[in-house]
């Protein structure tokens, strides 16, 4: 079983989650909630409250009077709609000695909800349902995501969602010199005449982000769409020739099972059930709310040790404004208001300032049309741990404030969570997003399944210094991302923060869409002004391209310890175990001795495809040396889609490179291979399962170099093998075929170089790397620490 899915079936179901932890909390509570209660009882258990709203407000008698001690506010089992924002402040808040905590009942589920439950479906054509929705048609109220039995429907679009190509390309896009007018063509033949034109949204991907705007017409006949107004340039990401885009929001396009339209004008929605769904006993839920919960002191007065225990936040929504959403990152956008350019952040269903040694722990932040949780302004001493985060159209958790030294965010922990599904309208989405922070702690969060970066550090474009200081990023599993964009990762920092680390992190399986049309994906992306970290223990592997990446900084600016990169645990092997390249990272590499670099040379190698290099250049190098093969003193043993082959460089240059190929076919899938290339100081000769199958006369003395040997990429990291490589073995010597025959037919194992005459090196892989043992510590402290594994189901 792979590393990762080890990692993964710990992970959590809801009711085992809060089942779990909310036994931690106070048996005999201060004030009780229940669903079926009322707000004119007293707020006992046996005459319980019927709304948090009523026990906040009885808390707040509490504290106006001087805590005495502890408070607790017991919820029990069920969904409460919330009516509006439930707001606490320092009226609401503990203080130096006591604590205020509201918490779910033992075993049950508690949802803060700020949706609706649509009913009153009838059955229409072609397999659509509607329902009337109050409000609607008089402009109170019009959503932008719906749920039907906790599972988020497709807002109709064009291409579906779940078509082979579930996107169009532009063949144009043109923003006026006066930005009155925008305009995006397209090839003939894929607009519509769609009725409601002005509720249609196209979203346009760019490189880390998207751009998502209403219509204001279309010409279907000449496929050009104009934009509604107002406009600014995009600046990053911006609408051109070639992007990736789709279309969302019109009646016509409700053409598949799961999607679903709300008609403006005449207040119906209209919805498509799945196969299985009886929609009219469904629970069908839509947002009104786009906030649930905002925690606001000040500065002078902050919150102070107010505690939320196994609690789901869930349903908020969130409305495009008119100027659009033109992303920047991580969910920040800018948009026209007013005539001017300005910046927002996409709001969270659950927002805290200037709240102190306070925490949300072991709750369920899910089903949200925003962003999920953010700490923001002189949040200091704070745990956002335990907590499931998915399904969420935004951000995960953000934890950032303001550059000034005042109000940024101190000492906060974000610890133990289980983030996934993110992005799902914005894929600019990161799972975990940390800005201007001063000794934060992000550590054991799981975190996979998303469009874009897992988790992100900093929010300065440059080495200056800022109060971005002393972060931790520490133990996390990090899997499963950049699923949709491009140009980020696992890892993805920012800016000068002097004695920050990043330690002991599991990254891998970093993804690369087909649709993509950035610069490379990476386990970790040290991005503009990055400065001052120290990476160290961390472990990287099958990324999209190399482990690590930087751009405008560089590997010199901070200090790296005992990391693994391209380095997975091991595979069976020919013999034993073998090295499983993944084709982007993984490679081993060993250092110069004389030995390996002799005038006369034998190379070979058991090797593995489950598929054969293919694009422009279907070369992989297998075991090489000395740089590339223009260099003095190169040699390799390498393929080329499915031909085995060999080079040589003697003199420099490409003129004095020289190869020698099988013919076509020499390779096959799904089989141990022995490769194998032979030099004598006079003919260079390729071998395949102890058959020659190719050579050509050189009769030049090789000039040996000084490079490290590479198994598993060209030495100079230009591409990488895929698949598994065994028993590698370098001689001093040109073996004879009868010697290469012998070790096709008895193929063992060889862990002495003495043992064998002219053998200079040997690498079996049962002992590689001898960070092995390492590798899989780090793994198994990855992630969930073990209370929160203990007990906890893999249903989720």
């Amino acid at each position: 079983m792979h590393a990762g899915v080890l990692v993964l079936t710990v992970v959590v179901s809801l009711a085992a989650f809060v089942q779990l932890h909310a036994q931690e909390t106070p048996a005999n509570a201060d004030f009780c909630v229940a669903t079926d209660g009322n707000d004119a009882n007293p707020g006992t258990g046996e005459k319980p409250f019927a709304t948090p709203a009523r026990a906040r407000d009885a808390v707040r008698r509490l504290v106006a009077e001087g805590l005495k001690g502890d408070v607790t506010v017991e919820i029990r089992g069920g969904t409460y709609e919330l009516s509006e924002t439930l707001k606490f402040g320092p009226e609401d808040s503990g203080n130096e000695k006591h604590s205020v905590t509201w918490a779910a009942s033992p075993g049950v589920k508690v949802i803060w909800s700020g949706g609706r439950k649509v009913t009153g479906w009838k059955r229409g054509e072609d397999e659509t349902w509607s329902a009337a929705v109050p409000g609607v048609r008089q402009g109170k109220w019009c959503f932008h995501q719906l749920w039907v039995n906790g599972r988020r429907a497709v807002r109709a679009r064009s291409p579906n969602r779940d078509a082979e190509t579930p996107y169009w390309q532009m063949t144009g896009a043109e923003l006026a010199k006066d930005f009155k007018r925008y305009t995006f063509t397209f090839a003939p033949g894929l607009l519509g005449n769609w009725k409601n034109v002005s509720d249609v949204e196209v979203v346009t991907f760019g490189e880390w982000e998207i751009n998502r705007k209403r219509l204001e017409s279309i010409d279907e006949k000449a496929g050009v769409a104009v934009l509604a107004p107002p406009h600014i340039p995009s600046r990053w990401n911006e609408p051109r020739r070639g992007r990736w885009c789709y279309f969302e929001n019109a009646r016509e396009l409700l053409d598949e099972p799961g999607e679903w339209y709300l008609d403006r004008e005449t207040g119906t929605l209209s919805y498509r059930p799945r196969p299985g769904e009886d929609v009219t006993r469904s629970e069908v839920v839509a947002p009104v709310l786009t906030r649930l919960v905002e925690v606001t002191g000040t500065a002078e007065r902050p919150v102070r040790k107010i505690h939320f225990k196994g609690i789901a936040f869930e349903h908020t929504d969130w409305t495009v404004p008119p100027g659009g959403y033109l992303g920047v990152q991580a969910c920040h956008y800018r948009t026209a208001e007013h005539g001017k350019e300005v910046s927002y952040r996409i709001p969270a269903a659950v927002r805290w300032d200037y709240v102190e040694e306070s925490s949300l722990q072991d709750g369920v932040i899910a089903h949200l049309g925003g962003c999920g949780v953010e700490l923001v302004n002189g949040c200091h001493k704070d745990l956002i741990q335990g907590n499931h985060v998915f399904d969420v159209s935004a951000n995960g958790v953000m934890l950032g404030g303001p550059t000034d030294e005042p109000t940024v965010p101190r000492d906060d922990r974000i610890a133990n969570n289980h983030v996934h599904a993110c992005g799902v309208d914005y894929p600019g989405a990161v799972g975990i997003w940390v800005g201007f922070a001063h000794g934060a702690a992000v550590s054991h969060n799981l975190v996979h399944d998303l469009p874009y970066t897992g988790i992100s550090l900093g929010w300065q474009w440059d080495p200056k210094p800022t109060p971005c200081r002393e972060n931790l990023v520490e133990c996390n599993d990090i899997c499963d991302v950049m699923k949709r964009l491009g140009d980020g990762g696992g890892i993805y920092t920012l800016g000068f923060q002097p004695g920050t680390v990043i330690r002991g992190n599991h990254i891998h399986d970093v993804r690369r869409s087909r649709f993509a049309q950035a610069a490379p994906n990476n386990g970790m992306f040290i991005d503009e002004g990055s400065k001052g970290f120290l990476f160290e223990r961390n472990v990287i592997y099958n990324t999209a391209a190399q482990p690590v990446r930087f751009n405008a900084c560089s590997s010199e600016w901070h200090t790296w310890r005992d990391n693994h990169f391209g380095s997975p645990p091991s595979a069976q092997g020919k013999v034993g175990t073998a090295l499983a390249c993944d084709g982007v990272s993984t490679f081993v590499e060993a250092p110069h001795s004389p030995a390996l670099d002799s005038p006369e040379l034998t190379v070979e190698a058991w090797i593995y495809l489950t598929e054969f290099p293919a694009g422009n250049d279907a070369r992989r190098w297998i075991v090489n040396k000395n740089r590339n093969e223009w260099v003095e003193g190169h040699y390799a043993l390498a393929i080329e889609s499915d031909r085995l082959g060999a080079y040589l460089n003697i003199g420099g240059g490409r003129t004095n490179c020289c190869d020698c190929w099988s013919p076509k076919g020499a390779l096959t899938l799904n089989r141990w291979h022995h490769a194998a290339m032979t030099y004598d100081g006079e003919v260079l000769k390729v071998h395949s399962d102890g058959k020659l199958v190719g050579s050509k006369d050189i009769h030049k003395k090789r000039v040996p170099g000084t490079s490290p040997v590479n198994i598993g990429r060209r030495q100079d990291a230009f591409v990488y093998f895929k698949g598994m490589i065994d028993e590698v073995r370098i001689y001093d010597r040109a073996l004879s075929a009868d010697e290469l025959k012998t070790h096709v037919d008895s193929p063992a194992k060889v862990k002495d170089v003495t043992r064998e005459k002219g053998l200079a090196g040997c690498w079996s892989f049962d002992e590689l790397p001898e960070s092995q043992g390492v590798i899989r510590e780090i793994i198994a402290q990855a992630g969930l620490e073990a209370r929160y594994r203990e007990g906890l189901s893999a249903k989720d």
